[in-house]
């Protein structure tokens, strides 16, 4: 299993980040984990083609999660090299369905591909799916009623995204062995933002869900990434790290670890 970071960001617009998405290669099968502004762009400057792409996955509805999934749906109907390619899922709580729908009516019709492009699932937490190999679990997350936290498993290795949430609920349980547990930390320890893990917060969730390793991402301005890992690994004793555009991890049987030649600028 391959996790590459697409972006590590938040709604801030900035060069070195962009806004939440993240590809998982597993089993066959790709999967994005939301899609934040830039999440298409960093997909092709990957390499990657966006007919690759089994599977979307949408935390929650805020904009920096999800404002790429509009030029995708508009391009699943309308670009014809993508739309004779492409067989995708649309993964999200339920609520998102009134909010789609509210956009496509919004632009005439223009966002709602055929389903044999697009299928669209809709889950309540607790709910299971799966996508070839890669089989998924969900819970509540604790930030917006719509959040759901993902786990995603395929060939032994496992992954949890809690997309934007503070501690709490069943994420523990969910994240409960997983061999990487990705956390957004939006705010300082010293001042945490309402409805996100700070820093020595994730590393006390990863302590007690016993995952293998940690990775911290969703970095505001004001938050530095180091000192974030320092926060976290004081309650922790797995690896951490800080999240960039372009940073790959490899989840393997000895382990998490970073392929060679890959780093931050």
């Amino acid at each position: 299993m391959r996790i590459t970071v697409l972006g590590s960001g938040t709604c801030e617009l900035r060069a070195q980040r962009s806004s939440p998405a993240y590809l998982v290669e597993a089993g066959g099968v790709r999967v994005m984990l939301d899609l934040g502004q830039g999440a298409w762009r960093r997909l092709l400057d990957s390499g990657r083609r966006v007919a690759e792409v089994d599977g979307v996955v949408i935390s929650h509805p805020h904009p920096d999660h999800m404002a790429d999934l509009i030029p995708w749906l508009f391009a699943l109907k309308y670009d014809p090299v993508l739309a004779a390619q492409a067989q995708s899922t649309l993964l999200a709580h339920a609520g998102l369905e009134p909010l789609l729908a509210a956009l496509d009516q919004a632009w005439s019709g223009w966002l709602n591909p055929p389903l044999e492009v697009l299928t669209r699932r809709w889950l309540e937490p607790g709910d299971e799916a799966a996508l070839g190999e890669v089989r998924i679990g969900t819970a509540a997350a604790v930030h917006h009623a719509h959040s759901l936290a993902w786990r995603l498993e395929a060939g032994g290795r496992s992954l949890v995204y809690l997309g934007d949430s503070e501690a709490g609920g069943e994420l523990a349980a969910l994240a409960r062995g997983a061999d990487l547990l990705i956390c957004h930390c939006a705010g300082t320890d010293q001042e945490p933002k309402a409805g996100h893990l700070h820093p020595a917060a994730c590393g006390e969730l990863a302590a007690a869900a016993g995952v293998g390793a940690l990775l911290l991402s969703h970095f505001y301005r004001v938050v530095g990434p180091e000192e974030a890992v320092a926060s976290a690994a004081a309650c922790f004793s797995g690896p951490v790290w800080a999240a960039f555009d372009g940073l790959q991890l490899e989840l393997t049987a000895g382990g998490v670890v970073r392929p060679a030649g890959i780093c931050e600028d």
